[in-house]
């Protein structure tokens, strides 16, 4: 294991307890929901929080810590999840017990026990729940390497005053899943120069070292790309005098441990710019700072494959790939009326350099095309923060669009379903006819747009279209679904988010 994961193991620093008032543990968090869902707090302290209810009202808004007799350290913090409606989503209980941590964390508790209740109105509310006290006690990469910042001793979960073999297994994935959405945030939350290409390679190498189910191949050969991943080279030309920013390609195979239960291939391409500078199109009046973040599509690759190797799904084989490049200024930049040949031998004329994304991924998408043709049940996705017309759509939602054969299949409200059992929002976009013709070459010899600069509308949909058309899939019986995670994937000083690992896992099973 890699020396800078955060690490979480089960009955060595995270553990199943029964007592409310063992004396392992240094405080207890409870939620406090809404009376109308008739979930009850442990017989210990109803009537002590019956009681605060009669004398201070606010511990119904905002969490709170108070002196208890009744629970384990003697300190209570009651988190609210607030009033809870029809349109809520899991999230309220997320929120809710995130909050509560960080209360915990804050009232100088190292070993707190938190409460999480079994709740009918959502089903997955224990595991979302426990992945947001796990999320709270995240704390990024750079800040571990320089020093010893460990926030806990050990944590406590309770459901009910017995061990189950379901709560166990609701902690176990918790624990993969949280150690999965970790290396999504350790790649997407890191400074452009300790996330470079070359150093994101290492930190993939080191965070799989150990896993016999993964196995990693790394494209770095300048000419090598240039031939087989022309449009990636052609973004990262300006940062290929400095070794750390050169591109590289890094494809992630998870492999089951039984091939004949295989049922579905999954082919993810994650868009994993490391800075945008938005090239010769240079951002300007701030825009540039957060584009870091501009790899958060790589990252979630990474973390699914991650989940993958720790879960062992064994219907599924997977093949992810991390298209890593820097979009920088210099004498050698791409520009705009450049004429580039794709992968797939379709020729792409460049409109505008901040639109690199799309070619950052394109020739994976074409590779990945004929790839599936040989495989059982393939569904290839683009996983990548995109455009910002998908943010003012969708604030902080994921933008979900699917080709013809997917959306046969409706494969995105599949996804939407997922996402809103796992605190995940997933927006479905269509993709019309009109967003595969807006990227029609204008110009003699000209196949493909980059991107139309005069089109008004459907933006995030006619960036779909362009990788339907380059990737070669509009024709075809394989399914492909783009998921544009711009304003999902979480803006500084937020932490990464680390979308979509819990909907695809919860999706595609993933889960034991």
């Amino acid at each position: 294991m890699y020396k800078y994961v955060q690490e979480f193991k089960l009955y060595e620093n995270i553990f199943i307890e029964p007592n409310i008032q063992s004396a392992n543990y240094d405080g207890v968090i409870v939620l406090l929901y809404p009376p109308e869902l008739n979930v009850g707090l442990p017989r210990q302290i109803t009537s002590f929080v019956d009681s605060l209810s009669k004398i201070d009202n606010h511990i119904h808004k905002v969490p709170t810590v108070w002196s208890c007799d009744y629970v384990s350290g003697g300190r209570l913090v009651l988190s609210p999840t607030g009033k809870v409606t029809p349109y809520h989503d899991v999230g309220v209980i997320r929120d809710a017990v995130k909050k509560g941590m960080q209360r915990a964390l804050d009232a100088g508790m190292k070993k707190p026990l938190l409460v999480i209740t079994s709740v009918v109105d959502f089903p997955d509310g224990q595991l979302v729940g426990i992945l947001g006290a796990l999320e709270a006690l995240y704390v990024p990469l750079q800040i571990r390497e320089i020093k010893d910042t460990k926030n806990f001793i050990h944590i406590g979960f309770q459901s009910d005053e017995k061990v189950t073999d379901v709560f166990e297994r609701v902690v176990r994935n918790a624990l993969a899943l949280e150690h999965s959405r970790i290396v999504a945030r350790d790649i997407a939350g890191s400074d452009p120069e300790r996330m470079a290409p070359a150093k994101i390679v290492e930190y993939v190498q080191n965070s799989f070292a150990g896993d016999s189910n993964i196995t990693i191949n790394v494209i770095e050969d300048e000419a090598v790309l240039a031939k087989e991943y022309p449009l990636l080279a052609a973004v990262n030309r300006a940062a290929n005098h400095i070794e750390r920013h050169k591109a590289r390609v890094v494809e992630i195979l998870y492999n089951s441990s039984n091939p004949n239960r295989v049922t579905e291939t999954l082919l993810l391409v994650g868009k994993g710019v490391t800075y945008d500078t938005g090239g010769a199109d240079v951002k300007i009046s701030g825009r540039m700072a957060g584009m870091s973040r501009d790899k958060s599509g790589a990252a979630a690759v990474a973390g699914f494959m991650k989940a993958c190797s720790i879960l062992k799904p064994p219907h599924l084989k997977v093949t992810g790939v991390l298209c890593l490049c820097r979009n920088s200024i210099g004498e050698d930049s791409y520009v705009a009326d450049e004429l580039l040949t794709s992968r797939s031998g379709k020729t792409v004329r460049v409109t505008n350099t901040d639109a690199e994304g799309r070619l950052a991924m394109a020739d994976s998408v074409f590779k990945f095309t004929e790839i599936a043709a040989k495989e059982l049940n393939p569904h290839i996705y683009t996983i990548a923060t995109l455009t910002g017309h998908a943010k003012a759509c969708y604030g902080n939602h994921t933008a979900a669009m699917d080709n013809h054969s997917a959306k046969a299949t409706n494969h995105s409200s599949k996804l939407q379903f997922s996402g809103f059992r796992m605190a995940e929002g997933i927006e479905i976009s269509t993709v019309r006819s009109e967003d595969l013709a807006v990227n029609m070459g204008k110009c003699k010899g000209d196949d493909l747009l980059q991107y139309d600069t005069d089109a008004k509308s459907r933006n995030h949909q006619l960036a779909a279209g362009f990788l339907i058309k380059v990737g070669g899939l509009e024709d075809t019986n394989i399914k492909y679904t783009h998921l544009d995670i711009a304003g999902a994937a979480g803006a500084p000083p937020e932490e990464p988010t680390a979308v979509p690992i819990l909907t695809l896992c919860h999706a595609h099973k993933v889960l034991i």
